[in-house]
């Protein structure tokens, strides 16, 4: 009796169910995958989101002798019909594919993957040093299921870099790397192997010296102002700080767009927080003036208001030069 096995069609199929579901070499040993990461763009990189944006190339190579053949062309194979590592993006927010889910196959059965990649993948930042932050971000990459523990990944330093005109605008991308690396994903599981293409990326101040930093100073002086109108005007000298104390305020919400909601005080922070500190006083200096005058002794206002200015100059460059050098 033959069985449905052994017709030729049967076999034909449990021919390309072993190639697809078997890796390739021996079972015993783990199969050496070379990794090359090009990154073609960075869009974007949101601090307030933690993620970035990125267009970026995955080239993933293996040698599968069983698809060896005596050819001299290189054939384009479906990823269902062989064995292909099961390549996962670990930190992808949402990405988006570009490339048809093939294979190239060199003759000597060498299995070439390439997919192109755009989308948003996370990262966390650490936002101290806000807005003079520097940061290594990550595209993680690892391969999981069955076959997962027997997979060596090396780098593939021909097939990898990063292009040297990119879209970001607010940052400066100052290096970067591959390399590979054990992972985590998950507790209690083992470490998978994983690729990493690292990238060094500062954020450029001129945007915020220039839309944030020279409009607060600004600000803060305005304050200033008070201590040099005469006390007989204290109405005015009301207005003008309480109008400056006001607009701090409404400074602060407008700044915690840009950042998440972090437990910790970033230099912006620290540099606004002093603003708000130097302009309150002003008000509390102005209502000792007002004290004053209400009582004749407009002489020793004009006194606190002299001392008041060096004070005012003194504590704004503490706050300043603390905040953001030292």
């Amino acid at each position: 009796m033959i069985s449905a096995a052994d017709t030729p069609y049967a076999q034909e199929e449990l021919q390309e169910q072993y190639l697809a579901e078997v890796r390739p070499g021996n079972q015993d040993t783990a199969l050496p995958i070379k990794v090359g990461i090009i990154v073609i763009d960075i869009d974007g990189i949101d601090g307030a989101q933690q993620s970035f944006v990125a267009n970026f190339a995955l080239i993933a190579e293996w040698k599968d002798p069983r698809l060896a053949a005596d050819i001299d062309h290189i054939r384009i194979m479906k990823t269902e019909d062989i064995w292909t590592p099961y390549l996962q993006i670990l930190n992808q927010q949402k990405l988006f594919e570009t490339f048809p889910d093939q294979v190239q196959v060199l003759p000597d059965g060498t299995v070439s993957y390439v997919q192109r990649y755009w989308g948003t993948m996370s990262y966390p930042m650490n936002l101290e040093d806000f807005p003079t932050d520097k940061h290594f971000l990550q595209i993680k990459i690892v391969t999981v299921g069955k076959d997962a523990q027997h997979i060596k990944f090396s780098i593939n330093e021909e097939k990898s870099g990063m292009s040297e005109v990119l879209t970001v605008t607010d940052w400066d991308i100052t290096g970067w790397d591959t390399f590979t690396e054990p992972m985590i994903v998950g507790p209690k599981l083992p470490p998978l192997p994983g690729v990493v293409f690292q990238f060094e990326a500062e954020r450029l101040v001129g945007f915020y010296f220039i839309k944030v930093l020279v409009p607060l100073i600004m600000i803060v002086f305005i304050s200033l102002i008070v201590l040099f109108i005469d006390p007989s005007h204290i109405g005015p000298k009301f207005s003008i700080a309480i109008t400056a104390i006001l607009t701090l305020i409404a400074y602060r919400f407008l700044l915690g767009n840009l950042l998440p909601k972090i437990s910790y005080l970033t230099h912006m922070d620290y540099f606004l927080f002093g603003s708000m500190f130097l302009v309150f006083a002003v008000l509390v200096e102005t209502s000792i003036v007002a004290r004053l005058v209400g009582r004749d002794k407009e002489k020793e206002a004009k006194t606190l208001d002299y001392w008041c200015r060096g004070a005012f100059i003194i504590l704004f460059v503490i706050i300043l030069v603390g905040s953001f050098i030292l």
